[in-house]
């Protein structure tokens, strides 16, 4: 039954994560390059590091065309590019159709810079008012840039016709670049779509590490404890690769200090997915080489971050991608060389087959090798770079929860029987200790009750010659146990919900006044209603309530004091209705306790020498909320005051 009642749940978050991914490679999909006022690119590698611009213009050198992309590796050169900006440029219009009159000298174009994790970009433009060259990256304070994105960007003069300027690339970390010009407005737009994209994605991201901190946290699980790690560091590399801790980070940090934790965060996400399929494999029966190998590989963590710490950045991160493409390839091969071992999980049969694993180690392995290949040179695919490093969290992170889940299904299947059974024999018990607790209460509250009224009726009927005193005493004592045994009996109607609320229309003046007349002292009891009043209510209910209202008064106002009942309308946000005040002066029981006033039983200490249920005011609570109404105790230094308030 559990199970069956957990489907339904699954079901729609499989269906809302199916609509959030969709929304997410929509928006990655969304951004697009329409408006680019950049119609030549080429680029020019400087080994030494040393080229000036006059040299890098010089007609010999020789300038390499590439399009919107460029991925050189890790290189230790600098690279020069020269950009033909066209300030009419329209890709969806020919260039002898495209206007210029309308352009003006004034207007400007914002030079987009991607990825977020270059060291070192200098600008070189002859419209430049300066005459200076610029610098962006993550090494140039973020308050530099004139206009502020998850991206690096330079603010150019738009100009009348086309010309050229040039950029010069130095970074440590692999040299991937995208360049495009855009009108701000469009910028902005395409800027906005590119943050909505990256918010989705850290929100997957965000949603797959509370699955792992719950999970882990109710089973102590050291797999799910090593993919909670995994993803805490895919998170901060996300943050780093995507701008937001260049964007957020320079305000409070040195220049420089974001290149060394976006590199340091490159590092440690590589050996959290290496402890991760360690922690993965080691469950079952692998090679013992292919465990020390990837012990190796966590082993390198702590020098790829001493060569970090001594300048040597490139050659570590060169080492830190050949992990990327190397470990999943080696995790492949050892799931299609091991048999399951089942001891750690106490079931004999397998928890997750070797051909699941083997299929999610090859979709990881596709996953990490174009942007290990990408960085390390060995092909030409910035674009592809660019995309798997955004999402690569997303689909590892998701295929990851999903052996997860498979995993800790049977164990928590289990697990979730055994509870349910403990919960029912837990509820059971605490039902009998609570039904055994209300008979305790009501038979003690009873014989206490009934005892002083049986006292009386036992004197008078053993006197011979009872006087009227006597008699007197003798009806109140039959009354007063009339009012516990209805009120006992109109408590156990509540409990097991007989009372069916059917309104007709009731003169409230008529009532109050009929109950007025039959309580003990009318004499004492002062009626104020200025209008006459009708509710639509059920009468049988009403007259409970308030006959228990007006007892409860009398019973406990001083003697000879004035009990005053106030009517006026009255409005809250439920809707228009009147509001009755019943209020008295004290007598010996004084004040109650306004936070047990309404419980079950409950009775002032010093008002058990008169004879009183303790469900009067439980009851009127009770049957108010029935009536569509509120009670609330509104005392105050000199009465006690109830206020009920019904709705017209």
């Amino acid at each position: 039954m559990k199970a069956n009642k957990t489907r339904p749940i699954v079901i729609r978050w499989r269906h809302a994560l199916r609509i959030l991914l969709a929304a997410l490679l929509a928006g990655f999909a969304s951004l697009s390059w329409a408006g680019d006022h950049i119609v030549e690119r080429a680029f020019l590698e400087d080994p030494s590091g040393n080229l000036t611009l006059a040299q890098a213009q010089l007609p010999t050198q020789v300038w390499t065309p590439f399009k919107r992309g460029l991925g050189k590796g890790y290189t230790t050169s600098a690279i020069w590019f020269r950009l033909r900006i066209d300030p009419g440029a329209d890709p969806n219009v020919a260039p002898s159709q495209r206007p210029r009159e309308h352009l003006a000298g004034t207007e400007q174009l914002i030079l987009r810079i991607r990825p977020a994790m270059l060291d070192e970009i200098t600008l070189f433009d002859p419209l430049d008012p300066s005459a200076q060259p610029r610098v962006s990256g993550d090494r140039a304070p973020w308050r530099a840039e004139e206009y502020h994105s998850l991206n690096f960007n330079f603010v150019i003069p738009r100009g009348h016709v086309p010309r050229t300027l040039w950029l010069r690339l130095k970074t440590t970390s692999a040299s991937l670049f995208f360049v495009e010009a855009y009108d701000q407005g469009e910028l902005n737009t395409i800027d906005r779509r590119n943050e909505l994209a990256h918010s989705g994605l850290l929100a997957f991201l965000m949603m797959f590490l509370i699955w792992g901190l719950t999970h882990w946290a109710v089973g102590r699980d050291r797999l799910v404890g090593a993919y909670v790690v995994e993803q805490m560091v895919g998170i901060g590399l996300t943050l780093a690769t995507t701008g937001y801790l260049h964007l957020f980070g320079s305000h409070w940090m040195a220049p420089g200090w974001v290149d060394q934790i976006t590199n340091f965060f490159i590092l440690a996400y590589a050996a959290a997915m290496v402890w991760f399929d360690y922690q993965l494999l080691r469950d079952y029966r692998p090679p013992k080489w292919g465990l020390r190998l990837l012990q190796l590989a966590l082993c390198l963590f702590p020098c790829l971050v001493l060569l970090l710490w001594l300048g040597e950045v490139s050659l570590a991160l060169r080492v830190n991608s050949a992990i990327f493409l190397l470990t999943p390839l080696l995790a492949l091969w050892l799931v299609l060389k091991f048999k399951p071992s089942t001891e750690d999980l106490g079931d004999p049969a397998p928890v997750v087959s070797k051909y699941v694993l083997a299929a999610v180690f090859a979709v990881f392995s596709a996953l990490y090798s174009v942007p290990s290949l990408v960085s390390l040179g060995i092909i030409n695919r910035p674009n592809f770079f660019i995309f798997i490093v955004q999402l690569h969290g997303l689909f590892t992170g998701m295929a990851m929860l999903v052996v997860l889940q498979v995993r800790a299904h049977r164990m928590e299947m289990r697990r979730l029987k055994i509870l349910a059974d403990l919960s029912l024999a837990s509820q059971q018990a605490q039902q009998e200790r609570q039904r055994r607790l209300e008979q305790s209460r009501f038979m003690t509250m009873l014989t206490h009750e009934l005892k002083t009224p049986l006292s009386i009726i036992r004197l008078v009927l053993g006197s011979k010659s009872p006087t009227p005193m006597l008699l007197t005493h003798a009806k109140s004592a039959v009354y007063d146990m009339n009012n516990v045994i209805e009120r006992c009996h109109q408590a156990g109607q509540l409990a097991d919900g007989q009372f069916k609320v059917e309104n007709t229309a009731i003169d409230l003046r008529d009532e109050l006044t009929q109950l007025i007349r039959n309580c003990p002292h009318p004499e004492c009891v002062h009626l104020n209603i200025q209008a006459d009043v009708v509710l639509q209510t059920d009468a049988k209910l009403l007259r409970i309530v308030l006959s228990n209202l007006l007892d409860n008064a009398v019973k406990y106002s001083q003697g000879g004091s004035v009990i005053d009942i106030l009517i006026a309308p009255d409005a809250i946000n439920t809707g228009t209705g009147v509001t009755i005040s019943v209020q008295n002066v004290p007598g010996s029981a004084g004040w109650p306790d306004a936070a047990k006033v309404f419980q079950k039983y409950y009775r002032s200490p010093h008002a058990h020498h008169q004879s009183g249920s303790g469900l009067g005011l439980y009851l009127v609570h009770s049957m108010a909320q029935l009536l569509g109404g509120e009670l609330c105790y509104a005392p105050d230094e000199t009465f006690v005051r109830f206020r009920l308030w019904l709705p017209l």
